[in-house]
């Protein structure tokens, strides 16, 4: 994510052949009701679980496994000697493949395994801030071989793990890769994978930089409404915002991307990395939350990352839910 050192380790790249069991996709738009707590994890391989993160019973939550990257390691055998090598929309799996496999995701969402495993989705990631050390920056040699590769290889890592949605969170920009080439990319991507029942859902992860935001802004004038949720990281914001400052950040964030492009919903967002700044639990965060949901305009929340979170048993994350969900009873 924005601003984080990634170095994210794997001794060899291989793109997961297709599956031979391509089920639909089960993931929907929420309709029970809840409100929608989404949370990051797998990017710094420290063995963090599904199981490990408290999941309230009064949410719909989201995983969102970090990250499928298009990059191969340079040198297979050492790959912090030599720069990654851009795939051309060729994604493989970056995050901790030891514990977050297959099996993992089917347990997760199975219904004979937990009770609450219904209002439970998991989605992957694209990109990310770095890859090996360096930043996983957006490479295409046109849009229709990288949209033709990005399609091939995300369905079979998709189907492979039984997935429900993609997130977009490149960082970095080649040259030529102007705004309007990753608006066709990804939006092309993005729009295929829905209409072959690969996905059910999409959201992107933008942040307060200039290029950053040109890039993403033309994907929304043009692909807007193929995507369902804006994870805005607000944590990228200076850490000494105010509750009135982080409002202020909010409104001029649904106004870029809720009305030109479609029917995307900006959810807030902290970090609990050290990294990590913006209004954080404890300084106001949850007030501004107030004053948004006394408004109706309080989406969800979500938060990066379940790996930095571990350490202090997720405190955050169950406040978060607690708040979006009134405490429900039987949730430590």
């Amino acid at each position: 994510m924005a601003s984080l050192n990634l170095v994210i380790a794997a001794a060899a790249l291989v793109v997961v052949a297709a599956s031979t069991a391509a089920a639909a996709a089960s993931w929907a738009p929420p309709s029970s009701g809840r409100p929608l707590f989404r949370e990051y994890i797998g990017a710094m391989g420290n063995n963090v679980m599904f199981a490990d993160v408290p999941v309230h019973p009064g949410v719909d939550f989201d995983f969102i496994l970090s990250f499928a990257i298009d990059y191969a390691a340079g040198d297979t055998a050492n790959a912090s000697a030599a720069p990654p090598v851009p795939t051309d929309g060729r994604f493989a799996v970056f995050w901790d493949e030891a514990h977050l496999t297959p099996a993992a995701v089917s347990a997760l969402k199975c219904p004979s395994s937990s009770s609450s495993s219904h209002n439970i989705r998991v989605a992957l990631s694209l990109g990310g801030d770095t890859v090996f050390g360096y930043n996983a920056t957006f490479r295409a040699s046109s849009v229709d071989a990288w949209v033709d590769n990005a399609v091939a290889s995300l369905t079979a890592i998709l189907t492979r793990y039984g997935l429900d949605g993609v997130d977009i969170d490149y960082e970095h920009f080649g040259e030529r890769e102007t705004p309007e080439v990753f608006a066709e990319c990804v939006g092309r991507l993005v729009r295929a994978l829905k209409s072959a029942g690969v996905i059910s859902v999409a959201s992107i992860a933008p942040f307060a930089n200039p290029d950053v935001q040109a890039h993403y802004g033309e994907l929304w004038r043009r692909y807007g409404r193929d995507f369902d949720y804006v994870n805005f990281q607000f944590y990228a914001y200076p850490s000494n915002t105010t509750v009135p400052e982080f409002l202020g950040y909010y409104y001029e964030q649904i106004g870029r991307y809720a009305g030109a492009g479609g029917g995307g919903k900006v959810l807030v967002s902290f970090g609990t990395d050290s990294a990590s700044n913006g209004l954080r639990p404890g300084k106001g965060f949850f007030r501004a939350c107030r004053e948004l949901r006394r408004q109706g305009r309080l989406h969800g929340i979500f938060v990066w990352a379940a790996d930095n979170s571990v350490a202090d048993g997720f405190r955050y994350e169950r406040l978060a839910q607690r708040f979006l969900a009134g405490a429900a009873p039987g949730f430590p």
